[in-house]
């Protein structure tokens, strides 16, 4: 009816300490402590060199409501001094009837002793039932090693509802798990109480070469396990009754246990199912590309700053911080706030006239606070440098401003989007919820961390090296050690701790469907948060309108009419596509043909 499982592998707990070593040295003692932690690892303890099971007896009371009391006898013999400290022993409680339907019945622990006084348990979910342990507690300070010699554990159970209905009759049906047990010499016996008025279902399968099966008593069945068969699938017994030999169940309960029944497949399906769902809804927007503009609009380049502009052109490399800096100064410059000699990287300001703007009165400190907080925070750069006769080198201010700058025209961007998308977040939520709730009821809560734990380190890694900037290097030696400790050392022993995990683990067959759901739920995580960084139509259309006007820019496309305002307007967005070369051609060209009289604007430094 049960069986003692294969020991889990036990967890090594351990502590490096290094006092004034050097972190040549820690390179060195790296893969020497890797190697000895992975040799201690894979000798982790094993059922089979530390018991040996010599009986197994398992006494099943059947009452008239279908449920029934379980009660298990198992003699132990503990071989070595240094063992795991207890076993584990499988409660059977998925069931699998003869025309192939999966039923679910409810389980409750009634004692787990150990020579007959109660003993230390825990249970832990599986997809047949629960895996409950019995043996020494597992702590600080307490030894977790039994006695050699022999040893009795005994747990009692009650099962819920252990009877279906099919046509006229009554089907009671009691899964055969004692062929798990370990230990080939062990003699194993089944003693089932039954009800009067049943009939043993023959079954189409071999049950001789499985098992014998006896009448011991008219409301009694005996059933032996051959010895030296261990580890295998029996076929269940199945007993027929005739109608009304069970109590009748309501529609209720009729409805509750076929959502138990159905409820662990269910949710291993629901969240791959959502985050199909979502991604396909989503990518579909995604297609759904805004109509293409053929003239420049003016209005919808005012609600975006020139940064912005350069970055989303530019597609957000590091190269674009150099243009978004350049085209926040020219910005500066057309609104009178500075002066500059131009537009070059050897460009110099001067004439802070914001200094006196912000200490005005309210409509001009509005005319300050309407600009983009990009371009204002670029002028307290060029504000903090140190001025040469009244001069300031334009470029000396983007040095180590870079991040700062991403990070402003980045949260500009998110504004534009609407913010985080809360929608996305709560959905990966509720996936990774479902992904949880299928390890745990699986069996496989661990082993799913582990594979989780593996794929975050992984990731960790390659974005360590493809975005160092990133993941910026500690400046003292001691957060220099920290960091090289996590790298050589943490990572690799977190990825060999979970890889000797999942190798000593193991996942038996009824559980590997519900693995691979579990993996579909990572998937589909991952897949909902990557959608995180796919743009909303209104980044989409300003993507749209950034290629629309260098267009305009290079004279492809009629826009508005050239004139000295329209001139400075977009001055600071061709240089941000770097193309304010080919537009001052096209409003020097516009200029003579006006003949118009040499341009002295008074932005810029004359000399």
């Amino acid at each position: 009816m049960a069986s003692v499982s294969l020991l889990k592998s036990g967890i090594l707990y351990f502590k490096l300490l290094y006092e004034n070593s050097a972190p040549r040295m820690l390179r060195l003692l790296a893969w020497p402590i890797l190697c000895s932690m992975l040799f201690v690892l894979t000798s982790c303890s094993n059922f089979d060199k530390e018991f040996t099971v010599y009986s197994a007896n398992t006494t099943i009371e059947v009452y008239t409501d279908g449920s029934a009391f379980v009660s298990e006898h198992f003699d132990i013999l503990v071989k070595k001094a240094e063992n795991y400290g207890g076993v584990y022993v499988d409660i059977p409680q998925r069931f699998t009837d003869a025309s192939g339907g999966v039923h679910w019945r409810d389980f409750e622990l009634a004692a787990a002793r150990r020579d007959g006084i109660d003993e230390y348990y825990f249970k832990e979910n599986n997809v047949p039932g629960y895996s409950v342990y019995i043996g020494t507690e597992h702590c600080k300070g307490c030894s977790a090693d039994l006695l050699t010699g022999v040893t009795k554990i005994q747990i009692a159970y009650w099962l819920g509802r252990l009877v279906r209905q099919e046509g006229d009759r009554e089907v009671l049906f009691l899964p055969a798990y004692m062929g798990r047990v370990h230990g080939q010499g062990a003699k194993k016996t089944l003693t089932l109480k039954l009800p009067p008025g049943g009939t043993i279902r023959p079954l189409q399968q071999d049950r001789a070469a499985a098992y014998d099966i006896m009448r011991s008593a008219p409301n009694e069945i005996l059933v032996s396990i051959p010895v030296g068969k261990a580890d295998r699938k029996l076929p269940d017994i199945e007993i027929e009754y005739p109608a009304g030999t069970f109590v009748t169940v309501t529609s209720g309960e009729r409805v509750q246990s076929w959502l138990s029944d159905h409820f662990l497949p269910f949710i291993s399906i629901l969240g791959p199912l959502i985050a199909g769902l979502f991604v396909l809804t989503r990518l579909g927007q995604g297609w759904r590309l805004p109509a293409p503009s053929i003239a420049v609009d003016s209005k919808k380049t005012e609600s975006i700053s020139p940064a912005l502009a350069a970055y989303v052109f530019w597609n957000w490399k590091l190269d674009a911080a150099k243009a978004a800096f350049m085209a926040s100064v020219c910005h500066l410059a057309m609104k009178r706030l500075l002066r500059i000699s131009g537009l070059g990287e050897n460009a110099e300001a001067s004439d802070l006239s914001a200094r006196q703007v912000r200490k005005k009165g309210k409509t001009a400190r509005a005319r300050w606070y309407g600009l983009p907080a990009v371009t204002r925070s670029v002028f307290g750069r060029i504000e903090g440098e140190r001025p040469v006769n009244d001069r300031r080198t334009v470029v000396n201010a983007l040095y180590g401003f870079e991040r700062d700058l991403h990070q402003t025209v980045a949260e500009e961007y998110r504004k534009v989007r609407g913010g985080v998308d809360r929608t996305r977040l709560a959905i990966a939520g509720i996936i990774l919820a479902l992904g949880i709730a299928v390890a745990y009821f699986s069996g496989l809560l661990i082993f799913s961390v582990a594979i989780c734990g593996i794929l975050l380190i992984v990731f960790v890694v390659i974005m360590m090296f493809r975005h160092p900037e990133h993941f910026p290097m500690a400046v003292s030696t001691s957060e220099q050690f920290k960091q090289a400790v996590a790298l050589l050392v943490g990572f690799p022993a977190m990825v060999i701790f979970a890889l000797s995990y999942i190798v000593t683990t193991e996942v038996i067959s009824e559980q590997w469907p519900y693995l691979v759901a579990i993996l579909l739920h990572i998937v589909g995580v991952v897949s909902v948060l990557a959608m995180l960084r796919m743009p909303t139509p209104k980044q989409r259309q300003i993507h749209n309108n950034i290629l629309i006007l260098n267009r305009y820019f290079l004279g492809e496309i009629e826009g508005p009419a050239m004139s000295v305002e329209c001139y400075e307007h977009y001055l600071p967005f061709a240089v941000a596509l770097d193309v304010e070369q080919r537009w001052t051609e096209r409003f020097n060209l516009w200029r003579e043909r006006e003949k118009m009289d040499a341009y002295a604007p008074d932005w810029r430094i004359s000399s």
